[in-house]
């Protein structure tokens, strides 16, 4: 009677214990459907270093190129090509009753070392003369400006004289001025006072164009001739 008692407690156990099974199966079911399912995640790559770096790196802006200015070219305007010439014409006045007086001295100054006078195609030949001689070492230079100076002055005369050119005081834009022998219709200039002081130096290059020259504007046989343009000469 003992054994058969002993064996329905085990039985009754048995039971027991499955129903137990039974509720925590069932309960973990419950808990799993209830849960949220997480979402499947793909599988990360390692990343090598360089590909590390590029993602750390900042992406750099494409630089936007500045469009391009087109040069213009430069209208050639006859106002423009008048005002560059008219920026390289002298300014002229006329000489002074002083200015006068002091040429008129320098040039018997002159005519007292040449120790000759006469008809201008004289004079001219006896300045270029004198200029030579120097020139080539016959004759001393002038110590003084008066004797330098006059042969300029007393050269000029000679074409006043032969041809009508007149006297006049001529400054340029870049500093330049001195007094010079123009027509009537200002196509040349002609700067004695300063061609003549260069000349007269021993050893000095260049030809002595004084007599050429003299007899060029004598005879009309200069380059051709533009009223107004002070076309220097000599």
């Amino acid at each position: 009677m003992k054994k058969a008692s002993s064996r329905k407690k085990l039985a009754a156990g048995k039971t027991k214990a499955r129903a137990k099974t039974k509720k925590v199966v069932a309960k973990q079911k419950k808990a799993t459907v209830a849960a949220p399912k997480k979402k499947a995640t793909a599988k990360t790559r390692t990343k090598t270093p360089v590909a590390k770096a590029k993602a750390r790196a900042p992406v750099a802006k494409k630089k936007t190129r500045a469009p391009v200015a087109k040069k213009k070219t430069p209208v050639d305007r006859a106002s423009d090509r008048a005002m560059a010439v008219a920026a390289q014409l002298p300014e002229e006045r006329a000489l002074n009753e002083e200015e006068r007086e002091a040429m008129g001295k320098v040039a018997l100054t002159a005519t007292a070392a040449l120790g000759t006078d006469g008809a201008p195609g004289h004079v001219v030949a006896a300045i270029a003369a004198f200029v030579d001689d120097v020139r080539g070492g016959r004759r001393a230079e002038p110590n003084g400006q008066d004797v330098r100076l006059g042969l300029g002055v007393l050269w000029g005369e000679q074409v006043r004289v032969q041809v009508g050119w007149r006297w006049v005081h001529l400054s340029y834009a870049n500093g330049f001025a001195s007094y010079a022998l123009v027509p009537d219709d200002r196509a040349f200039a002609c700067f004695p006072l300063n061609r003549v002081t260069e000349l007269m130096v021993a050893g000095a290059d260049g030809v002595d164009t004084s007599l050429a020259l003299f007899d060029s504007i004598r005879l009309g046989t200069l380059p051709g001739r533009r009223a107004q343009t002070y076309l220097v000469i000599g």
